[in-house]
């Protein structure tokens, strides 16, 4: 122990003196005073204010007060000065040296600078410099910064630069000239439970070769950029924020590919996120609110995946792509924006599923310029004009419901293409879907209803082509052209209950309808007592003529009736029935469960009750993953595909086989409550098919306490009659114009009758499989006839059937 008092007559008068008896080990005691001195340290030793923090000052008037050249050392609560403008404060070169509790001012380019072999270690302290930097790095390993304040900065807070290593912890930097963190070269640093404030450069930068690990890590109230990423070496950005910035939140550039898990930006300008000059990288779990420009920005051929990402109140669009961006977004929400919720253009491509678009200022997705895009499962409501504008682009919308919109629900303008599969558009103040002049595109099995002009208006002259949709209830026409055209091709066109007749084809627009559609129903609409159901070509009616099933018939027209039936009582105002939404169908395989379910999922769209009614049928390995975790994960990705139609589990009972015995994780199980929590979070907008074999089903039922009162209702399909069979075998030669020979009605109507009807029968898989048996016989037979009749190859004989081949 060694004391230190200028004052004292016993002692040392300054450190210096101190240090040149000390040893290795020895703590030498300061008391309260200014010492005017260099401190060069090559020992082991502490050196420690005896009275603590601010106590004792160490000012250098040239040169760096704490130099260490070698071994290590520590001071405790000393406040640390250099007037010199050339040089640190503080220079480590070599060994380690350990702050706590000091304070560090300096005049020069940096307070603090570890470099060559030389690690700091520095613990509650305070570190200012008015004309430069505060801390600079360039030695790797072992440099620390805990619980430490930086601030009033000429130039950056903390800089990391060569092949420097950092690891800081719990740390502010606050009111810096440039950056608060600035990172180069091959620096990497760790940062955890910071914040950085009120800097005039952007807060944190990662450039060159970099490397960053950032947790918690607070950006606010900056001049700049919040996070300015533009380094090819890893980024990983979680649980951190931005709020206030004067420009983007996030600026990403120069191929970075950064991953942000769970990332806040608020109040920024410009951009939210923006990632350009190729970009990569993912963003999981991200949200940008009140943006004075752009949620989340993707151009200049990044290609970043961003996955549950959330933007509202931005004063422009919500997700802005162009400059050939190819991103892929997976459950994106947007609410509350000025502009649209989804704008791309410049030849921007990109590639969205499961999104939600709410009220926003524009349109919910404005596809323009070139763009090339693609949306799958969109839930689009409460838009100020168009729910969708296309326009000198081309868009393909897959499963999407397109609601409330001020103008129309989706339009096509001048020079856009549109590709659109199981689309419902609602209520919207304009048509349901107007093709514009100079437009062109596909609709299939969309349903249009409840607007406010046409369900379907056509302006244009080009290739348009209408396929198995749905207008009901408009207050125009179900389907109006304006234009006299051969392009429009309209097939299997369902309209009821719209205030005017439809009006297409070729001389539509002179206000007489010649229609030159193949297969369309009827443009009139459908007396009242065939718009509810049973319309010729509806599912209703194609489920009515499938052969036998007589049961499930009833039991599914019962389940429309009440579907039904509660849409009208809660119109009038009334509570609706119980209901059980989830269904197990039970049976021997080839009874027509898959086309019942199809049918059924198809009839509850036309009633309003699913979005889109679309099947997404699936089986134990389309659920089930083989590690721990991912069960969870692939179940949940594959049910999301199906809200708004009906999910059929084919074979469900094999999600809980080997239950209760074995050893290892019982990912069936996990599969099971997975799909239990998301029946019970989203029940009004999916319905669940279970299907398998009868016994097998009911133990299924039995698996989980939770299951029969998700699944309440059960309708058997029964194997077919030998009658049923034959039917069936003879409507396939009907659909490839063939005909069975009434002696070969015969053979097999015995045939199917003592076949056995064990697990292996197949019911209509085999009759299909007994036509096909019987037309590559006859081929057979008349290959070798010299004179063939166009009868003889339309008739199957008794003598073309072979149970064997079978």
């Amino acid at each position: 122990m060694i004391t230190v008092n200028a004052s004292a007559a016993r002692g040392y008068r300054s450190i210096s003196d101190a240090l040149a008896s000390a040893v290795d080990g020895s703590v030498i005691l300061v008391s309260p005073g200014r010492y005017q001195e260099s401190l060069v340290l090559t020992k082991a030793v502490t050196i420690t204010a005896e009275d603590g923090p601010g106590t004792v000052e160490l000012l250098a008037a040239d040169g760096p007060a704490v130099l260490l050249h070698d071994g290590s050392a520590a001071l405790t609560g000393l406040t640390v000065s250099s007037a010199d403008t050339d040089s640190p404060a503080v220079l480590v070169a070599a060994g380690q040296l350990s702050f706590t509790e000091c304070v560090i001012t300096a005049a020069a380019w940096s307070a603090v600078y570890a470099t060559g072999k030389g690690t700091v270690l520095m613990r509650g302290c305070e570190v200012r410099n008015p004309a430069g930097a505060g801390v600079v790095i360039t030695s790797s390993g072992g440099n620390l910064m805990d619980s430490c304040r930086l601030h009033d900065l000429g130039t950056s807070g903390v800089v990391i630069a060569e092949h420097g290593e950092l690891v800081m912890r719990a740390c502010g930097v606050r009111d810096a000239g440039g950056n608060g963190i600035c990172l180069n070269g091959h620096g990497r640093i760790t940062v955890t439970d910071s914040t950085v404030t009120g800097t005039a450069k952007p807060a944190v930068a990662v450039e060159q070769h970099a490397g960053a690990v950032a947790t918690r890590l607070a950006v606010s109230d900056v001049e700049g950029i919040g996070f300015y990423l533009a380094s090819s070496g890893d980024v990983l950005l979680e649980d951190s924020s931005v709020t206030g910035a004067g420009a983007e939140g996030v600026f990403t550039a120069e191929s970075c590919a950064p991953v942000l898990r769970r990332f806040q930006v608020r109040r920024t300008r410009e951009h939210g996120y923006l990632f350009t000059g190729q970009a990569a990288g993912t963003a999981q779990d991200c949200e940008a609110r009140d943006v004075v420009g752009v949620g989340i920005g993707v151009t200049d051929r990044a290609t970043t995946e961003i996955t549950r990402a959330s933007v509202s109140s931005c004063t422009g669009a919500g997700v802005r792509l162009g400059t050939s961006a190819d991103p892929f977004f997976r459950r994106l929400h947007v609410v509350g924006c000025d502009g649209a919720a989804i704008e791309a253009g410049d030849g921007g491509l990109g590639r969205f599923e499961n999104v939600e678009l709410e009220r926003c200022g524009r349109n919910g997705v404005a596809v323009v310029t070139g763009a090339r895009t693609s949306i799958t499962g969109a839930s689009v409501r409460g838009t100020a004009g168009a729910g969708v504008l296309v326009r000198e682009a081309t868009l393909s919308l897959t499963d999407c419901e397109i609601a409330e919109s001020g103008g129309d629900g989706v339009l096509v303008d001048t020079a856009g293409e549109i590709n659109a599969v199981r689309c419902r558009v609602r209520d919207g103040k304009g048509s349901g879907f107007l093709f514009g002049v100079g437009s062109s595109g596909t609709l299939e099995e969309s349903e249009f209803t409840a607007n406010s002009a046409d369900g379907i208006g056509v302006q244009s002259e080009l290739s348009i082509r209408i396929a198995n949709c749905l207008v009901r209830d408009n207050l125009g026409s179900g389907l109006r052209q304006t234009r006299g055209s051969t392009a429009l091709q309209v097939l299997d066109l369902r309209s009821t209950g719209n205030a005017t007749r439809d009006a297409y084809g070729t001389m539509s627009a002179s206000g007489t309808t010649t229609s030159t559609t193949t297969n369309a129903s009827t443009a009139a609409p459908a007396p009242p007592q065939q718009q509810e159901r049973g319309v010729a070509g509806d599912p209703i009616s194609e489920l009515n003529a499938l052969v036998g099933l007589e049961g499930v018939k009833r039991e599914v027209n019962s389940l429309v009736n009440l579907n039904l039936m509660a849409k009208r009582r809660v119109e009038a105002g009334l509570s609706a029935p119980p209901m059980a939404r989830h269904l197990v169908f039970a049976g021997a395989p080839g009874t027509g469960k898959t086309t019942v379910a199809r049918l059924y999922g198809t009839v509850l769209a036309d009633l309003g009750v699913l979005r889109s009614g679309h099947l997404v049928e699936v089986a134990r390995a389309d659920l089930v993953a083989q590690v721990i975790g991912g069960t969870a994960i692939k179940t949940t990705e594959v049910f999301n595909t199906a809200l708004g139609g009906v999910l059929f589990i084919d074979e469900a009972y094999t999600l809980a086989a080997g239950q209760g015995g074995g050893t290892g994780p019982d990912f069936g199980r996990e599969a099971i409550d997975t799909l239990l929590k998301l029946m019970e979070d989203h029940r009004e907008d999916v319905v669940v098919i279970a299907a398998g074999y009868s016994r097998e089903m009911a133990e299924f039922l039995r698996s989980n306490p939770g299951m029969e009162s998700r699944f309440s209702r059960t309708i058997e399909f029964e194997n077919y009659s030998a009658d049923e069979l034959v039917t069936i075998v003879r409507s396939h030669c009907k659909r490839h114009d063939y005909r069975l020979d009434e002696s070969a009605a015969e053979v097999l109507a015995d045939y199917f009758e003592h076949i056995p009807k064990d697990g292996t029968f197949g019911n209509g898989r085999t009759s299909r499989k007994v036509f096909e048996v019987m037309a590559d016989r006859q081929a057979t037979r008349l290959a070798l006839s010299s004179e063939v009749t166009a009868v003889d190859m339309t008739v199957l004989l008794a003598s073309d059937f072979d149970a064997s081949m079978v």
